[in-house]
């Protein structure tokens, strides 16, 4: 059999780098006109709030809404620093803008206010506030790793954040420590990277510009959860071995959202409120209680603690997260079930 000519081996190489080319050009054209690729870091809630904060005055985009928070050298909502006052024990919570406290000021939210209770009645307990606004579970465990470590937590409580339910073209866990399938890898590398791919995609779906659907949002495109029940049990195993190294813990909880606070009222619900709706029976819990069983971990399930009637707990203009009386009413609810499970997360435990 002959070898192929060398003339035609020279139009197959010359066909190639002309199709790279055109690809090359097409997609400086597109950045050029403004479209870039899916997934940007700012899409997806992986940012940090700023450092050294002092009463910086944040705005609702809605209802003209004032609020002042300030952050220590980690950029988290605390005056607290790595190194932990001998005697005391130390908890931390992690979750997305809920934990964190949007839309109340310095002093008033979940973490303060178990903090204040917890103090009141002598116990010494240093409660402190890691929320970061966006975050799913997978980020929650990626800033666990690079951050968190170093304050040491006897105990890291998750509160698992709206946005794992979120639907998305590929999940966290994928996007941040990459796919185990060469087909998953290779459409994380293009929604990172080819503008052209999304530009593809908006000619083929309506949504497709938005790098993620909340779940009663239903488009033709194939979409997954941001974290599923499987991806939230290997980042709680993945935080668990860290937290060993220093004899620290982990355990999962979690918060009301409006649908919770709403449920049994009997008062209609708000149009932000019914996108809660679909997540009354909140996806997952009955893998996290059976997670929390084979590990012996406490769960602080808040989800009944305040007394029924959102709109009194939410903002009018935001029903996703708790106004001033809801944080008040959840961080007391905390404080309780940190006092009940403190037998459990002693540091001689």
């Amino acid at each position: 059999m002959k070898s192929p000519q060398p003339t035609r081996i020279l139009r197959i190489t010359l066909g190639v780098v002309f199709g790279f080319t055109l690809l090359g050009l097409a997609e400086v054209t597109a950045r050029i006109a403004g479209i870039q690729p899916t997934y940007q870091h700012d899409k997806l809630g992986q940012w940090r709030v700023t450092s050294g904060l002092e009463d910086q005055s944040f705005s609702e985009e809605q209802g003209g809404h004032y609020f002042r928070v300030s952050t220590n050298s980690d950029g988290f909502r605390t005056t607290v620093e790595p190194a932990l006052p001998q005697g005391q024990l130390r908890v931390a919570l992690m979750g997305d803008s809920t934990v964190f406290g949007w839309g109340v000021d310095n002093g008033e939210s979940i973490a303060e206010v178990a903090q204040a209770s917890l103090t009141h009645t002598g116990h010494s307990v240093q409660v402190i506030n890691l929320g970061q606004p966006g975050y799913s579970t997978a980020f929650v465990g990626e800033l666990f790793r690079e951050t968190v470590a170093k304050y040491k937590p006897d105990l890291t409580i998750v509160f698992v954040p709206m946005h794992d339910y979120n639907l998305s073209l590929v999940s966290d866990l994928e996007f941040l420590q990459g796919s185990p399938t060469f087909h998953g890898a290779m459409r994380a590398w293009l929604i990172q990277h080819v503008s052209l791919y999304e530009l593809l995609r908006r000619q083929l779906y309506p949504l497709a510009s938005e790098a993620q659907l909340l779940p009663h949002q239903s488009s033709k495109e194939a979409r997954v959860e941001r974290v599923s029940a499987a991806d939230r049990r290997t980042v709680l195993n993945q935080m668990r071995r860290i937290a060993s190294k220093w004899g620290g813990d982990v355990s999962v909880g979690f918060l009301p959202f409006y649908a919770d606070l709403q449920r049994g009222s009997g008062a209609n619900q708000s149009r932000s409120g019914m996108a809660s709706m679909h997540l009354i029976r909140r996806p997952g819990v009955e893998s996290l209680k059976a997670w929390s069983g084979e590990h012996r971990r406490p769960m602080f399930d808040l989800r009944s603690c305040c007394a029924l009637g959102a709109q009194d707990r939410t903002f009018p203009f935001d029903h996703s997260h708790l106004n001033v009386l809801g944080n008040q009413e959840v961080g007391l609810a905390l404080a309780e079930a940190i006092r009940e499970a403190s037998g459990v997360v002693s540091p001689e435990d």
